[in-house]
């Protein structure tokens, strides 16, 4: 079982990268990848590519590019999405999945954050 392992899109605050770090959990930012200002479909090939699920709150696009992935037979690496709202919930939400989920149970997945609150 491979720990997920977390990228932020450039719209997720970046504290929620170091509260995972500090929790053992291996994160990354666009802005560390140098990824800022890339489209979304660029962030998510990144993702896959590198091995990362993403993490955004971008929930009116990377919905409708899972689909599009699925239907093309494709598979990525894993979107979780969450909102803005409350930060500290997102982070107990965000623990609390990575504690249950495995890289492999979360690839070619759409996992919406609150429902893990």
């Amino acid at each position: 079982m491979t720990a997920i392992k977390v990228y932020l899109d450039e719209d997720v605050h970046t504290y929620i990268a170091q509260a995972l770090r500090l929790r053992g959990w291996e994160a990354l930012t666009t802005e560390e990848a140098e990824q800022r200002g890339a489209d979304d479909p660029d962030q998510l090939l990144f993702a896959t590519r590198q091995g990362y699920t993403i993490l955004t709150y971008n929930i009116n696009d990377y919905p409708r590019l899972h689909y599009d992935i699925v239907s093309r037979g494709e598979v990525h690496t894993g979107i979780i999405v969450g909102t803005r709202e409350d930060p500290r919930r997102s982070i107990r939400a965000l623990l609390n999945l990575l504690s249950l989920l495995s890289a492999e149970a979360i690839k070619g997945q759409l996992i919406y954050l609150n429902n893990w609150a």
